[in-house]
């Protein structure tokens, strides 16, 4: 999120970088975003399409050209509202730079199995 702009941006081992961004500011109210990647398949870090909803609408759709094949860095985190370690997005930052100045009521991450 920047400047009220949502967006997924994908960091593969920080050699190539994928943006789907939103192209306009959320309400000013309370908003639910919503990532699903669709995986391609056909076995490990193959990439897919990723799509972002608010309020359950599409707003934004894109490809993410590959995913890491194995596991991801134990130092990395899954941080929440702040990047604390390797910056995902260079213009955004890592640390107190990137902290979220907005309400993160839930996160929810559901995984399924590919076809």
């Amino acid at each position: 999120m920047k400047d009220g702009v949502p967006a997924y941006h994908y960091n593969f081992l920080n050699l190539e970088r994928f943006t789907i961004a939103v192209e306009k500011p959320l309400p000013a109210d309370k908003s639910e975003l919503r990532f699903e990647f669709a995986y391609d398949g056909g076995g490990p870090g193959k990439g897919g399409t990723g799509t972002l909803y608010v309020n359950g609408e599409k707003v934004a759709e894109g490809r993410i050209g590959r995913t890491q094949p194995l596991l991801f860095s134990a130092d990395e985190g899954a941080d929440v509202g702040i990047d604390l370690n390797t910056p995902v997005v260079e213009e955004i930052g890592a640390g107190p730079s990137s902290r979220f100045s907005g309400r993160i009521e839930r996160v929810t991450v559901k995984v399924r199995p590919s076809p």
